[in-house]
């Protein structure tokens, strides 16, 4: 959670209007839960920064902060000259009311489940599900705590997923920020169980994933029959939103040598899937908080998320205009806010292609169980236009042109726009999904083996643009021998010397082409001299300091559209294509005369009356070969389709 400094008046307020304890017996409180829960003064905001590097800021207004700390970082905040000021913790200010039924069907949302009740209506959703739709329930692992808690979710659709948007919602990282649990619980029983034409059109479209409670342990500190004592951190004393890799400040920004099971899980759910988009429910204050929380540059996409995140808190106003009223209209850019490392927010953006935002749903972390049914009311409709935005901006499928199988793995990148992990990449039918601020761009489809091709868009906001399917060429990779001394080569792929350095390095040592331009290479600036280009119509002679293969990726010619010019007497030409050919079909259409003659390096055969003599049988791929034309005019040909 982050907090605004109105909300953190009405937490004073309500901190000593309802349960309240001295000073000492907090101490001892919290010393057995091994998590504290304080305010601190701050002269200089800049300090918070300091203090944020000890323990977990939760809140700040410039002047007071509000905080958590384990052991060890409080005993680090004293020793620093700090004067906590410990606080009633958020989930044992007042009982929690827990629901005392077991059947889903008459549950009303307005009491708290106890874990065992949880977990049964988490297996119960997918026997509930009507018969035109799938509920699959999703069970990440068992904690290795003592209690031996589930991170469980469900996956919903239609039954066919496949070539549409994943969305991810979940909740309750912090253990003690429940509404969003009872949010997505809800969420998942709509629909499993709704045949509103809104719900049944999502499940038809989106892939959906709900996870409502991804820190058990957290919730059920004081024991599986009560959210009372709930705390923020995790079974092992770890803030989960402080714990995800973070771009700006490295793999562990906590100092955690490994990532606690609640992590790691999320992050190989996110990995296995890349989602379209999703957000996370916190508790603790009532905004849209949108990347990036740990960096101050701008997300590449901030006009779209600024966009999204006002459809979310407009459509909450209009429900009640005093939710989500503060910040600018009821969102806010997380650094903007306060700056943490290491939030799930970043990760999920940055590392897994997902636009995903913190959603804090409630002021109260775990407000009195009879205004839940408010919470819902105030977020429904914003939970699912959040949903469908994943349906807008631009959509397609990439295929192989040879093949016409779908393509996985291909990188949709937006040229002069993306950056910071904000391009996608193709799911396994080939499909992706780009949400976008209505523009005008160029999207460029890469992949390792293929072509890369540019397509422009033109993105509307609120509506979907269908692209008709992309077709990759695949590279040809053509491999030669070359050996020390001087070689005849021949490319069926037209590159320029930057790739054939890379292929060579510093091993070639000069190229000539028949037109007497030639490059040598000079050790640290590379190929020197007149020659730029690399045809696959002309033979080189290319000088090698040592012997190896010469391994050349690109775009392959076709050969029926490389015309080859014989003027009389020798003539330098490249055999373009990658499988042997004998010299009577490949030279038909030379019109050979008496007296024409082929060179290899190694072999040659000369023309008679209709037919090939020598010890030369056969063109071949990367070999290159002197005509020697005997005719009196220069003639033109093409090789001949295969």
């Amino acid at each position: 959670m982050k907090a605004t400094r109105y909300y953190l008046f009405i937490s004073l307020v309500f901190i000593f209007g309802a349960i309240s304890y001295a000073q000492q017996d907090l101490n001892t409180l919290m010393r057995e839960r091994g998590e504290y829960y304080f305010t601190l003064n701050v002269d200089n905001p800049a300090e918070i920064q300091t203090i944020n590097g000890i323990c977990s800021v939760d809140g700040t207004d410039g002047q007071m902060v509000v905080c958590y700390a384990n052991q060890q970082e409080y005993e680090k905040l004293l020793q620093a000259g700090y004067q906590p000021k410990l606080q009633t913790p958020p989930s044992m200010r007042e009982e929690a009311k827990m629901w005392q039924g077991g059947d889903r069907a008459t549950y009303d949302w307005d009491s708290y489940l106890t874990y065992g009740q949880y977990v049964s209506m988490m297996q119960g959703f997918p026997s509930a599900a009507l018969d035109d739709r799938t509920c699959t329930l999703l069970d990440l692992g068992t904690l290795s705590t003592p209690n031996h808690r589930k991170i469980l979710g469900v996956r919903l659709n239609n039954g066919n997923p496949d070539g549409k948007p994943k969305f991810l919602y979940s909740s309750t990282m912090h253990g003690d920020e429940v509404t969003g649990m009872i949010l997505m619980l809800r969420l998942i029983d709509e629909f499993c169980t709704s045949t509103n034409p809104r719900i049944v059109d999502i499940l038809n479209n989106v892939d959906l994933f709900i996870f409502p409670l991804t820190n058990p342990d957290g919730t059920y500190y004081g024991g599986n029959n009560t959210v009372y004592g709930a705390t923020r951190r995790n079974g092992n004393n770890i803030d989960l939103n402080r714990h995800f890799p973070d771009f700006d400040d490295g793999p562990h920004p906590d100092g955690q040598t490994y990532y606690q099971d609640e992590a790691q899980w999320m992050m190989d759910l996110a990995q296995q899937y890349l989602f379209t988009m999703g957000a996370n429910y916190h508790g603790g204050s009532e905004v849209v908080n949108y990347p990036w929380d740990t960096y101050q540059p701008l997300h590449p996409d901030d006009a779209w998320w600024q966009l999204v995140s006002h459809e979310y808190a407009d459509l909450a106003h209009a429900v009640n205009s005093d939710y989500m009223d503060g910040f600018t209209n009821g969102i806010t850019n997380g650094y903007a806010w306060y700056t943490i490392s290491g939030s799930r927010q970043d990760y999920m953006n940055y590392f897994a292609q997902c636009r995903e935002l913190t959603l804090e749903c409630s002021n109260q972390k775990t407000p009195a169980a009879a205004e839940l049914p408010k919470f819902w009311n105030y977020n429904h409709n914003s939970m699912l236009t959040y949903i469908e935005e994943c349906l807008n901006g631009v959509h397609g499928i990439v295929c192989d042109e040879t093949t016409n199988d779908p393509i996985q793995g291909v990188t949709v990148t937006v040229q002069n726009h993306d950056a910071l992990g904000s391009s996608v990449s193709t799911h396994a039918v080939g499909d992706f999904h780009r949400p976008i601020k209505g523009g005008t761009y160029t999207f460029e489809f890469s992949k390792e083996g293929y072509v890369s091709q540019s397509v422009e868009v033109t993105a509307v906001d609120g509506h979907r643009i269908d692209l008709d399917t992309i077709y990759l060429d695949p590279l040809f990779t053509q491999s030669v021998p070359l050996y020390a001394g001087w070689n005849w080569w021949s490319t069926n792929v037209d590159i320029d010397l930057a790739q054939l350095e890379a292929a060579l390095g510093n091993n070639g040592a000069n190229i000539t082409s028949q037109s007497n331009s030639s490059v040598s290479y000079v050790n640290g600036q590379g190929w020197m001299g007149e020659l730029s280009i690399i045809t696959s119509s002309q033979m080189y002679k290319i000088q090698m300091l040592n012997g190896s293969s010469v391994t050349i990726s690109g775009m392959p010619t076709n050969p029926t559209d490389c015309l080859i010019t014989l003027n009389p007497g020798d003539n330098w030409i490249g055999y373009p294509f990658s499988q042997s050919m004998s010299l009577s079909e490949a030279l038909a259409g030379a019109n050979p005369v008496n007296g024409d003659k082929i060179s290899s390096y190694y072999a040659y055969a000369q023309y008679y009356n209709g037919a090939w003599y020598g010890s030369l049988q056969s063109l071949e791929p990367g070999q290159g070969y002197v005509y020697k034309s005997n005719a009196t005019e220069t003639k033109t040909f093409y090789f001949p389709a295969r």
